[in-house]
């Protein structure tokens, strides 16, 4: 039986509810509907198997002690899941001292996400949208806006590495946010 991702928020939801009072069999089942997903996540992000391996398992780690934590009126299961991944994974690139050198770096890895042939082609089309989006970005904040998504900068780190004031770094990545979610909306 397949089944979409919107399907699934409702079942979700409950396991989630389920793990926080501590049911392991629920938790059992919210890894299995989701871990697939979320090693792709952890993988993106850390580029090796055995560290994105390491990241997804801390992750659960994290979701069966936090579960209580996840709050419907924030988002959905997966955001929430999501997120937890992708901070474990970029405190494991930050333990790693893995950051990018190079300007075009940033640039390397948007095409390579892009190019994916593992993605779905509706993540395709909304990457593409993102892509053509961040175009309409500023180098600078631009810069800034990939640095703390991709990599997990910090406002203080980007200062540093950007040469700019931290006022400046935090004003260009909260209007770049903005511009972009008008964009993706439009």
């Amino acid at each position: 039986m397949e089944s979409g991702p919107g399907d699934l928020q409702p079942l979700l939801e409950v396991l989630l509810r389920k793990t926080a009072r501590g049911d392991r069999r629920a938790f059992a089942r919210l890894y299995e509907l989701t871990a697939a997903k979320l090693f792709a996540v952890a993988l993106r992000i850390l580029r090796q198997k055995d560290l994105a391996e390491d990241a997804l398992q801390e992750s659960f780690v994290a979701i069966w002690q936090r579960a209580a934590d996840y709050d419907v009126g924030k988002g959905s299961p997966m955001t929430w899941l999501n997120t937890v991944v992708r901070r474990r994974s970029i405190d494991a690139l930050r333990r790693l001292g893995h950051r990018p050198d190079r300007p075009g770096d940033l640039e390397a890895e948007l095409a390579r996400l892009e190019a994916g042939t593992a993605a779905s082609a509706d993540r395709r089309a909304g990457l593409r949208a993102l892509i053509a989006c961040l175009g309409e970005l500023d180098p600078a904040p631009r810069r800034a806006v990939l640095l703390a998504y991709l990599y997990g900068f910090t406002h203080e780190e980007l200062a540093e590495r950007l040469a700019a004031p931290l006022g400046t770094i935090k004003s260009w990545t909260r209007r770049s946010l903005e511009r972009l979610k008008r964009c993706l909306d439009g």
